[in-house]
């Protein structure tokens, strides 16, 4: 009974909507306390492969922040088994990426519909394959998202494929010990070939429109690329955490031995809140 409480508890949901003909379940927090008069941000956080909305909000800590700043958080759930997101191939030529890019922006749209969003500050960050669709979301949704975030990112979207659209600021974290997303690529996951992230962020990046790239050691355990120079200060960053595995650095740890070592050499969904509150989208 215990191991049925416990997978109830991993599927938790408390919404749902219908895209096209299919029901799409995710899980909402609202802060105590909200003033329903004054306009919040909005953060959707992406849950990985093989993962669920409330182990992603359990292991985030995102929901601690939003009763902190006062904002509200939203955990869309993934399709097939085990969850997954297409995140692979520009939803123009793919349905599968858009049936998720729809549900994303219906998901959004709801919520707007239901409480005072601020409509500048909608943000989007994910974790793994959930990471991958956050950054996809970025290419395919700039009307939408003001900023992105991504941690252990699974990018097998082709960055350089502009769609359109203004230029999204992007905020990652990478552990070096990752064995699951190696930092340095060179393996296939999904089917998709997975390149170095130094690559596929040098492209995002130029895609931006930045042209400096700045390298800076931080600490025996944590470095930054920064790329700026872009019109409208758009920024490009990526910390590389290098006691970091295939976790979220500062949040609740994943079992070593399937993932390695969760770091907290920076608090991940913190950093990635004020990197938000520095852009708002007009």
């Amino acid at each position: 009974m215990r191991a049925i409480g416990q997978l109830r508890t991993f599927f938790r949901t408390n919404g749902e909507l219908t895209v096209g003909q299919t029901r799409r379940r995710y899980l909402l927090h609202v802060p105590e306390g909200l003033d329903p008069g004054r306009a919040v941000p909005l953060v959707v956080v992406i849950h990985g492969f093989m993962q669920s909305p409330a182990h992603q909000a359990e292991m985030s800590r995102w929901d601690e922040l939003a009763d902190d700043a006062g904002l509200i958080t939203v955990y869309p759930m993934g399709t097939g088994v085990p969850l997954r997101w297409a995140a692979h191939e520009p939803a123009a030529s793919s349905t599968l990426t858009r049936d998720h890019v729809d549900f994303i922006r219906q998901l959004v749209a709801t919520i707007c519909a239901a409480y005072t969003i601020d409509p500048g500050r909608i943000y989007a960050c994910g974790m793994s394959n959930g990471g991958g669709l956050a950054c996809a979301l970025a290419c395919e949704l700039p009307d939408v998202f003001a900023a992105i975030g991504s941690v252990a990112g699974l990018y097998t979207y082709p960055p350089d494929r502009p769609t359109g659209g203004r230029p999204v600021p992007l905020i990652a974290f990478h552990g070096a010990l990752d064995r699951i997303v190696p930092i340095g690529g060179g393996v296939r996951r999904l089917s998709y070939d997975v390149p170095a992230v130094a690559d596929w962020m040098d492209a995002y990046a130029r895609r931006c429109g930045c042209t400096i790239r700045a390298d800076e050691h931080l600490s025996d355990s944590l470095d930054v690329v920064q790329y700026s120079g872009a019109p409208d200060d758009v920024e490009v960053i990526w910390y590389t955490l290098r006691e970091g595995g295939h976790t979220w650095p500062g949040g609740i740890p994943l079992p070593e031995v399937i993932t390695g070592p969760t770091s907290d050499a920076i608090d991940a969904t913190r950093v990635m809140w004020e990197f938000f509150t520095r852009h708002a989208r007009d």
